[in-house]
């Protein structure tokens, strides 16, 4: 334990006297050839330094850095001319020498690089009347981790976030947006970044609007760009808005037959309960959406009511019966109702041409269907 407490207080006080030799000499007239490098978090880096056009020998080569972890200049390793290495910090592990001293090369690997290792590292080659050295930036990528949350929302509202995508712990921090398409006048975007103590950055887009029923079901993209991915990531969301009934139609559910009925119902999510009621008559034969009429009976004539009801609201639709098993009378029922339109708009036009306004009441949302 002594022992190695005295190794240690000698390494230091070895770098100390570098330090203070290293800012006094500088050799002009060489080079030195090194390269700033890149690697993603967890993987293996070669720094790579090598000097040139000079024949002086070497007496050490010094290695310095600045990082996350110490932004402070400390001194890692040193090589002396016999190609023996001292390590500081007990980064044996970590840094590996692969270079050649007697070839003037001080090349090093690191490894396991995690983000407290991102920043710059200086290679010093020492000769015995003075030094050279070259800073290598060193960039620890963190692929982000990202995904796309949102939420039902109910129509009415004020603009408020739709959608959100999220990017997480990346750096740099990571490129999001999003493509909204035939939604751009609707829609907008607002991105945020936070950062965390390990320096990662999360990058945050969410997507703004008021829902509608008009958004209901619409796809809507985004994108996350990052250095350390090989294409964009694509993450599609598809906008759920939930509205209440606004229109009923009703239809033979068989086009070939006229038994049975079927109620369609527009809204967001499907209806909880249908109720269907016969106008001045007893309760008609139905399961759920579906109404079934004999069409063989007249007993069964009338005005048949659907109403659809979902936890925000209901809405009805009506239909007509009239089975008299003679197509002509149908068709007779059709051209009187035509007629009567006809007049009414004619009408309309010859008062208001006149200097007369004619009021026409609102007709609401529904079906009539004529059985025959």
């Amino acid at each position: 334990m002594h022992l190695l407490l005295w190794r240690i207080n000698v390494f230091d006080l070895f770098f100390s006297l570098f330090l203070i030799y290293l800012k006094c000499n500088s050799i002009t007239g060489v080079k030195i050839i090194g390269h700033d490098a890149s690697v993603k978090k967890g993987g293996n880096i070669t720094l790579f330094c090598h000097l040139t056009e000079t024949e002086e020998n070497l007496t050490h080569i010094v290695w310095q850095k600045q990082t996350r972890e110490n932004p402070k200049q400390e001194t890692f390793l040193i090589i002396d001319k016999n190609g023996e290495t001292e390590h500081k910090n007990d980064l044996l592990v970590k840094v590996k020498f692969i270079g050649n001293i007697k070839e003037k090369n001080g090349s090093v690997q690191l490894l396991g690089m995690t983000l407290l290792d991102d920043g710059i590292y200086t290679c010093i080659f020492i000769f015995p009347n003075g030094q050279n050295q070259t800073n290598i930036s060193v960039i620890v990528l963190v692929p982000p981790v990202a995904n796309v949350t949102g939420k039902t929302h109910v129509s009415g509202h004020f603009n408020i976030i739709l959608a959100s995508c999220v990017a997480f712990n990346g750096w740099p921090a990571a490129e999001v947006f999003w493509r909204l398409g035939a939604l751009n006048d609707s829609l907008w975007t607002e991105t945020s970044y936070s950062e965390h103590t390990d320096g990662s950055v999360t990058a945050v887009s969410h997507v703004l609007g008021a829902p509608s029923k008009d958004l209901n079901q619409k796809k809507i993209q985004c994108v996350v760009k990052h250095s350390t991915l090989t294409k964009e990531q694509e993450l599609d969301y598809i906008i759920n808005v939930h509205y209440p009934p606004e229109l009923v139609v009703i239809s033979p559910d068989d086009p070939t037959q006229t038994q049975e009925y079927l109620c369609s119902v527009d809204c967001n999510p499907t209806p909880t309960s249908y109720i269907w009621v016969k106008v001045n008559g007893s309760t008609p034969h139905s399961d759920s959406n579906k109404l079934f009429v004999p069409k063989s009976s007249s007993d069964f004539n009338g005005v048949y009511i659907c109403t659809a009801s979902n936890q925000y609201g209901s809405a009805s639709g009506v239909l007509f019966v009239n089975n008299t098993g003679s197509t002509d009378d149908c068709w007779l029922l059709l051209g009187l109702v035509f007629s009567c339109a006809i007049l009414w708009i004619s009408l309309a036009y010859i008062l208001s041409s006149g200097g007369k306004m004619l009021h026409i009441p609102h007709l609401s949302k529904s079906t009539v269907k004529v059985n025959t």
